[in-house]
């Protein structure tokens, strides 16, 4: 099983410990997928600074194939966070030189891919009919209201959507908007109160796996993603594939970070094009 993830990288600088952890949706799949059996790879670009050598590092241990990253002069991307009750609250970021394009020499690296995994962080959004024409792509909408996801759609054949918030109803008529515009399996997270998950005509509901130990929220939506992917291309039916998938994200929250390597932020300086969150 081939899975490429592409996009986003970041370097999450937790306020509260002083510490830095790898991290970013589409990194953060291609090391969960990986540890999951898959062979999986990861592009995307890093600035030439201390945090990009560490987030490379993380990669190199996990035995994720990075032979098509690229790095950029510049700082790397990086999020600031709080942890408040095991909960990560967002403070912050630099986008630094995440953003790149895509280059003929990387889609013909992903020619065989089973899937490509992206998202709303990866700057890649006019790239996305291109990776579809590659391989079945999966595209994390995370929060994004509907105009931004419903140009994507068409092109999309794993959708997933966070939205704690909505009623049963809503996330029905969500799951069914998704569906009519193109999406073939559609999740939807909303974190303790569990996963709707639609693929082959059905629609099943998997409640939020217990967790014996929450340390740290931040991964869970990703380790679910890549839960869902790997059991869904493995052949898994929708149900099994959603319990597996829970108790990943679950599993996840029981460690700091995304999937840990915990450095000192010594190093860590605010960029030139930090950006407060609202």
């Amino acid at each position: 099983m081939k899975v490429v993830a592409i996009g986003d990288n970041c370097l999450d600088w937790y306020l509260d410990r002083q510490m830095v952890h790898p991290g970013g949706n589409a990194l953060n799949v291609a090391v969960y997928t990986h540890r999951l059996g898959a062979e999986s790879s990861y592009i995307g670009q890093f600035g030439t600074d201390w945090a990009g050598d560490v987030m490379i590092a993380a990669l190199e241990a996990e035995g994720v194939d990075i032979s098509r990253i690229r790095r950029a002069v510049g700082t790397s991307g990086y999020a600031t966070i709080e942890t408040i009750r095991g909960d990560r609250v967002f403070r912050g970021s630099s986008n630094g030189v995440v953003a790149f394009t895509p280059t003929p020499e990387d889609y013909a690296f992903m020619a065989g891919a089973d899937v490509i995994h992206t998202g709303d962080s990866s700057f890649l959004d006019e790239h996305v009919a291109e990776l579809a024409a590659i391989a079945p792509v999966s595209f994390d909408f995370s929060i994004k209201p509907r105009d931004y996801c419903e140009r994507l759609l068409p092109q999309v054949t794993y959708a997933t959507f966070s939205r704690p918030g909505l009623s049963p109803d809503e996330v029905n008529d969500l799951i069914g908007w998704a569906r009519d515009l193109g999406a073939s399996e559609v999740f939807v997270t909303q974190g303790e109160a569990g996963s709707y998950s639609w693929a082959d005509g059905r629609l099943h509901y998997e409640p939020a796996s217990a967790a014996s130990q929450i340390v740290d929220t931040l991964g869970a939506g990703d380790s679910f993603i890549a839960g869902m992917l790997v059991a869904r291309l493995a052949g898994a039916p929708l149900d099994a594939a959603a319990a597996r998938a829970s108790a990943l994200a679950a599993q996840s929250c029981g460690t700091l970070g995304a999937f840990g390597y915990a450095e000192p932020a010594a190093r860590m300086t605010v960029a030139s094009d930090h950006r407060f969150a609202s």
